[in-house]
């Protein structure tokens, strides 16, 4: 590193702390209300970026976002951004929501990457933002663990064989995206940390289906994992994850105490809806 940037990181250091989440949406309205409400107490933004066609090509209809983007301005007033486009590749949908964040809110430090499906605790997300005033993370991105929960939400894959995900990452002007979740900067794996991950606790049947074939254009998902996995699943089932099996070897089984504030009332919410 040449002296310059070392002053540069030096000074960035210094810098007052200003949080801006970033969410990329075309599916995944269930827990999105939830997942911003449990986030925005403690970040001074909140961008949307809003596609009108799915990731791939590919013939999956989207969620209506209208009624939940709305009621989420009416909330969170001019924290939210709401950027709309088409966009579909994962990676450009994400890159477009950093260009806005560059040029709309120059003064953000740091990002806090989340998708819709992802909620976190007040103790997790004070946690995970703390780390910006640490020498030995506030200039790295942040790869942190996560409970993930399948089929419903007392049910969460263990162990954790899975890789972990970028959650946080500085905003310096040579920071983009080299995947759809990965940025060009030095990581810090953060394996005893966790958040709360639903992505595949959803309303119905119908809603995991769409997912997985949105998700195809980034992820080799192996034979018809829909049919013979999802829809044959049981607790006793091992190594079925829809891409690498033997990321998700089983499941425990969890307590109501242990689930965020709102789980269960949302969750309960979709099946009095049925």
């Amino acid at each position: 590193m040449r002296i310059t940037d070392k002053i540069k990181s030096f000074l960035f250091y210094f810098k007052p702390r200003r949080y801006v989440a970033l969410y990329k949406l075309y599916l995944g309205d269930e827990w999105l209300e939830l997942s911003v409400d449990s986030i925005a107490p403690y970040v001074h933004d909140i961008v949307f970026v809003v596609s009108d066609i799915p990731w791939g090509g590919v013939d999956v209809p989207g969620d209506d976002l209208e009624p939940i983007l709305k009621r989420l301005q009416d909330k969170h007033g001019k924290k939210i951004h709401i950027i709309k486009g088409r966009w579909d590749k994962q990676l450009e949908h994400v890159k477009a929501g950093l260009a806005y964040i560059k040029k709309t809110l120059p003064k953000a430090t740091h990002c806090l990457y989340i998708d819709s499906d992802e909620v976190y605790t007040r103790t997790q997300i004070k946690k995970l933002l703390s780390l910006s005033y640490s020498p030995l993370y506030y200039n790295r991105q942040i790869r942190w663990n996560y409970r993930n929960y399948f089929k419903d939400i007392y049910h969460v894959i263990y162990p954790e064989k899975y890789p972990l995900l970028m959650v946080f990452f500085p905003l310096r002007h040579f920071i983009e995206f080299v995947s759809f979740r990965t940025v060009n900067l030095g990581r810090i794996d953060m394996s005893d940390h966790f958040y709360e991950h639903f992505a595949y606790a959803r309303k119905d049947d119908e809603a995991i289906r769409r997912k997985i074939e949105a998700h195809r254009e980034s992820e080799p998902i192996i034979g018809d994992w829909y049919k013979e996995v999802w829809l044959k699943w049981s607790p006793d089932m091992k190594n079925f994850h829809p891409t690498n099996p033997e990321f998700w070897e089983g499941v425990r089984k969890i307590d109501p105490y242990e689930l965020p504030q709102g789980v269960i009332e949302k969750y309960n919410s979709w099946k009095n809806d049925q």
